[in-house]
């Protein structure tokens, strides 16, 4: 019984309801030919062996150029503006109905030659015209590398002053943008610059930006204050003197203060850089505290409003394939050693191969969701340009990509390795030509996702009409037939550049709004805000955007069937706010700076009915042991070793107040904190002490020998120890009666297997309570599983009664929750399990003996990496519901009910270590997730019997394992969501919680009603640090409330709103009781210190 459900955005709170059918795609986009257009612009490229002009000798070869629109004459039309590599630049001024004219030699252009990147547009003199700044690079000298200045004459003619303002820059640029950084009045001038240290050991780049002197200069990207109309560098000044590989530029209000800030997205292992305006005259670099990842390669950025929530989010792609062959045959392994230097030694931020789209979490802290929205991957990628094309309101996303040729082609460049060995460095020129023509070459379409709400995008390329395979690089959107939607024009490398216009008003497929912002400057950089009943939609008016291009800084909002929007509202950088009421669309809405200021109507959301605020009434620090389980077991998809600490909440001492029990790691005793009168005091514990040894996972505080106070059970868990280890052993204190614990020397547990969680029932009915004990893998084995043990406690002995009491639940598999609940409302305990690899297990008492009645409920089938079950009644019916816990769909894993997400293990290579084989299907056939290089070191036969990458990418598991895989261990799962179980008279509905909840590891969970609605409320929590350094770690988890209501659905209140914002590998939370209607709320981090919230409703 499934209910599917879809849900929609409104400003500062998610609200989710109702069924939605999906949308159909029309043709949007048609191509238009170059005798259509006039446009034959093509970024021809000759390579030449002899010289640098070659990808061997040159990086940067093969990264294309850009495209820029600007009313350059002031007839209202936006005209275009080609960037070259080796041809020259072209301008095309537009004469209407998508009719344009080549006037580059006219207007005085291509005078001094060179290698064009990038296009900015800028009234450098302010007369009214635009001037272009071009910024330029290429295999030249520093002074053929020189920037160069447009002066536009107001007669379609130009000439080139750059050195006149002090802005010929000879880096090698990539692109620029002018701005007003301290809010003087005056334009200041970011050029952005790779460098020449390309191929460079990130150990030995430092060093010689250290010893050699000006080195570090001409390899920064470089800062011009405007000072009375000249130009003069103040890099080192502004905080800016750092190295840069810069491919992808924006200058936007990243902190939400009215400053500008800059992101520059860098290429190789040189991290983004947040540059956070501290408006004193300098920034500085926050992308390690604003971010948790980003992407390795970094290539083009966008910031925009992606999910309508008024919130600005950053964009940048990288060159990761979704195809498996090229995923596998392209793209380099990390090596773990160098990894761990970059994030250790050097301090960096984790950087994975991976498109990031980082999700502003409503306080201008950003995490990537990139995996979840499915735009992770979309091969060597450029420019992306979020924007709404087809009207709808929702803003979509163009990609462009390809790369002309693939010298990283891991086969490729094994036999260019093999060659210079053979010469000794020395290779024949003749032989280097051969090679060069040998580089793997490949056309591939660019990408358009549609964005349907719901933080959900399908990817509408083909359906659109985004079709031809290319080489682009440069591209911008533009309305350049003036008819309200938005155009794109595109920069190829070897092939025309491609103009498609936009069909969506000859579709009508719904009405716009154009808002243009007047002020002193070309680039206003002001925000404009659209408001329509309950939602909202922001632009911030900037030109530079994508990858090396600049569009029209203007903002563009879709509006679908709306024939008119409540309100327009401006913010300038500067402060000043504009408001329009009542607006008609299909119009352009001119708004100046110099207007006079209206009466503002606030545009006020509801406030909640309670708060957070953070409470530092716990002074502990989670201290994981470290210990490296991929050393061993390289393949796992995460450490096995780092699941803790635990919280664990009971009245120790009968005061009347929750205490509480932190799990510590190995070395670092567990801590009891006594609760007196809302302060917390820590209880010294001898018996802890010597048992810091144990990996303390879980526990459970009950009264185990009916003296009426809380006993403690304790489990052990992790990877680090070998199987069978002491160590593993769980234990039991016993309360002395005033809070003291000192463990049971009778309690034995002989089994030593790796725990998780423990839970109290009273199996036989005689007042006393029992326990059952949910086990995790067998160390080193994984995903081998412990055995799940039921332990009845007869007068405080406790008795293993697994097998005689249950059916299927000893080897349910690895297990990281129970429940105990009466599901089935007959009176009795229950229990359900959830697990890694496992469905979710519905244990009832069927004549004598626990069974598991999944099938019953369609829950057999629902196979995840299940990490919690937490009960709640969230629709207020009186009957318990439950909300399982998933990692979400924020993962470069994918699962499905078709396509099943699978492992294999065995000791494949029989060399006495276990071996696990991660697999997705591909074309009909399960393939290895990981690559050749990896599963090489795991198993070294591999790379014997695949001895190329393109072999091994195209094998299966099948080809692999032959008839091995027959006698392997097979586990799969078909579900990433959490979802929720909704109880009905006739068992349950089970739908997802809502797309914002996907985002992240759904690990624990605490029930409160927050609102005084009469329904639970959900405050959920999780992040998952310790993947392998191929996968990007699962740390989008910043916390989240959900407010449920009785209509089964949620509200999601934001952090900025209520005060609720976890950092951290967040892995346990409780809710203890406080004075009158005051709750506390605890959370246990990984590795780091507990937080505390105060709730007050």
């Amino acid at each position: 019984m499934y209910r599917n459900m879809r849900f929609y955005l409104i400003p500062l709170l998610f609200i989710f309801f109702g069924c939605e059918q999906e949308k159909e795609s029309e043709i949007i986009f048609e191509r238009l030919s170059s005798q259509r257009t006039g446009i034959d612009f093509s970024n021809d490229l000759s390579h030449d062996v002899n010289n640098r002009s070659n990808l061997f000798d040159f990086d940067y070869f093969y990264n294309g150029a850009g495209v820029g629109v600007a009313d350059i004459n002031n007839d209202g039309l936006l005209d275009i503006y080609f960037a070259g590599n080796q041809v020259d630049d072209k301008l095309y001024i537009n004469k209407g109905n998508f009719e344009f004219r080549d006037i580059s030699i006219e207007a005085n252009l291509n005078l001094l030659g060179g290698w064009s990147n990038g296009v900015s547009f800028v009234d450098i003199n302010e007369d009214g015209f635009l001037d272009i700044y071009i910024s330029r690079g290429g295999p030249l000298e520093p002074s053929q590398r020189a920037n160069l200045l447009y002066v536009n004459q107001g007669d379609e003619t130009f000439i080139e002053k750059a050195r006149d303002y002090g802005l010929a820059d000879q880096g090698f640029s990539t692109q620029s943008a002018f701005f007003d950084f301290d809010q003087d009045g005056d334009l200041d001038c970011l050029v952005m610059n790779e460098n020449g240290l390309y191929g460079t050991e990130p150990g030995a780049f430092y060093q010689l930006l250290r010893t050699q002197k000006g080195l570090m200069h001409g390899s920064s990207s470089h800062f011009y204050i405007n000072d009375g109309g000249t130009y003069v560098d103040a890099t080192a000044q502004v905080g800016m003197l750092r190295p840069s590989f810069g491919l992808g530029l924006s200058v936007s209000d990243l902190n939400g203060d009215g400053w500008l800030d800059i992101y520059i997205a860098n290429d190789y292992f040189i991290p983004d850089a947040m540059y956070i305006n501290k408006k004193n005259g300098t920034f500085f670099d926050e992308i390690k505290s604003r971010t948790s990842q980003i992407s390795f390669f970094g290539m083009g950025v966008d910031v925009a409003d992606i999910n309508n929530d008024a919130y600005q989010d950053i964009l940048v792609l990288d060159m990761a394939s979704a195809d498996h062959v090229r995923s596998k045959t392209l793209m380099q392994s990390m090596s773990a050693s160098n990894f761990d230097m970059l994030v250790n030694k050097f301090d960096f931020a984790y950087q994975y191969m991976f498109n990031t789209l980082q999700i502003n979490r409503t306080n201008n802290v950003y995490r990537n969701i990139s995996h979840q929205l499915g735009i992770a991957k979309t091969d060597w990628s450029w420019a992306g340009l979020i924007a709404d094309y087809n009207n709808d309101g929702n803003k979509d996303v163009y990609i462009t990509n390809g790369y002309r040729r693939y010298a990283s082609d891991n086969d490729f460049s094994n036999k260019v390795g093999h060659i210079q060995a053979k010469y000794q460095g020395k290779v024949p020129m003749s032989v280097k030509k051969q090679l060069y023509e040998e580089m793997p070459s490949e056309k591939l379409p660019n990408l358009l996702f549609e964005n349907q709400g719901n933080l959900s995008f399908k990817n509408s390329s083909s359906d659109w009409g985004i079709v031809t395979p290319s080489f682009s690089n440069g591209a911008v959107y533009a309305d350049l037939d003036r008819d309200g939607d938005l155009d794109l024009v595109t920069n190829n490398i070897d092939q025309e550049a491609f103009v498609h216009k936009n069909l969506s008003r000859e579709l009508n497929l719904g009405n716009f709004l154009t808002v243009k912002t007047l002020s002193r400057h070309h680039e206003s950089y002001a925000k404009v805000y659209v408001y329509t009943g309950d939602s909202v939609q922001l632009w911030e008016n900037k030109g530079v955007r994508g990858y090396f291009s600049f569009v029209e800084p203007v903002a563009y909002f879709g509006l679908g069937s709306l024939k008119m929007v409540d309100s327009v509202r401006v913010v300038w950088p500067n402060g000043k706010v504009h408001q329009r009421y009542r607006v008609d669309a299909n119009q352009e809405l001119i708004i100046s700076e110099t207007d006079e200021e209206a009466l503002q109507i606030n545009n006020k959301n509801k406030k909640n009915k309670f708060t957070f605020s953070e409470s530092k009434v716990i002074n502990f620090n989670h201290k994981q042991s470290f210990y490296d389980d991929f050393k061993k077991e390289i393949l796992l998809p995460y450490k096995q070793s780092t699941v803790g600490p635990s919280i664990v909440s009971g009245d120790v001492n009968g005061d009347g107040w929750d205490d509480i029990f932190i799990s510590g790691s190995k070395g670092q005793p567990s801590q009891i904190f006594i609760q007196r009168e809302g302060e917390f005091e820590k209880i010294e514990n001898f018996d802890f002490l010597i048992d810091k040894e144990f990996e303390d996972i879980g526990g459970l505080f009950f009264d185990s020998d009916g003296d009426l106070d809380l006993d403690l059970y304790v489990l052990s868990g992790g990877n680090e120890y070998s199987e069978g280890s002491p160590l593993y052993r769980d234990r039991l204190y016993i309360n002395d009666g005033l809070g003291k614990y000192y463990r049971d020397k009778n309690f034995v547990d002989s089994s030593g297997l790796s725990g998780k969680v423990v839970k109290e029932i009273d199996l036989d009915d005689d007042g006393d309570l029992d326990l059952i004990v949910g086990n995790r893998m067998i160390p080193h084995h994984y995903p081998l599983s412990s055995s799940a043990k039921i332990l009845l406690n007869e007068n405080g002995i406790f008795k293993n009664i697994t097998e005689e009491i249950s059916i299927g639940f000893r080897e349910f598999g690895i297990i990281n929750d129970i429940e105990v609940t009466d599901f089935n409302h007959d009176g009795k305990d229950d229990f359900i399990v959830v697990g890694e690899w496992t469905k979710v297990g519905m244990f009832t008492s069927v004549e004598g003996k626990f069974q598991d009645v999944s099938v019953s409920y369609g829950l057999d089938n629902e196979l995840g990496w299940w990490f919690s079950i937490t009960s709640a009644d969230i629709n207020g019916d009186g009957l318990m519901d439950y909300i399982l816990g998933n990692i979400g769909l924020n993962t470069k894993y994918t699962a499905s009910k078709a396509t099943p997400f699978k492992v294999f293990a065995n000791d494949f290579d029989t060399n006495g270590t276990f071996d696990i084989v991660l697999s997705k299907m591909y074309k009909g056939n399960y393939v290895p997730v990981r690559g050749r290089e990896c599963t090489s070191q795991q198993m070294p036969f591999i790379s014997e019997k695949f001895n190329t990458y393109t072999s091994f990418a195209q094998a299966s598991v099948q080809d692999m394992f032959e008839d091995k895989l027959d006698s392997s261990l097979t586990l799969e799962v078909n579900e990433f969501r959490t979802l929720v179980m909704l109880s009905t008279s006739e068992g349950f509905d089970i739908m997802p919680l809502p797309n914002p909840a996907q985002s992240f590891p759904f690990l624990d969970c605490a029930v409160l009603d927050l609102n005084d609605d009469g329904l639970d409320d959900l405050i959920a929590i999780g992040n998952i640090y310790n993947t392998e350094v191929e996968t990007p770690r699962w740390d989008a988890g910043t916390g989240m409330v959900l407010l449920a209501d009785s209509i089964n659905t949620f509200q999601l209140s934001e952090a900025h709103n209520n005060h609720f914002f976890i950092e951290g590998n967040a892995k346990s939370i409780q809710l203890l009781n406080r004075k009158e209607r005051m709750k506390l709320l605890i959370v246990a981090r990984n590795n780091d210190s507990v937080i505390s919230y105060e709730i007050k409703r």
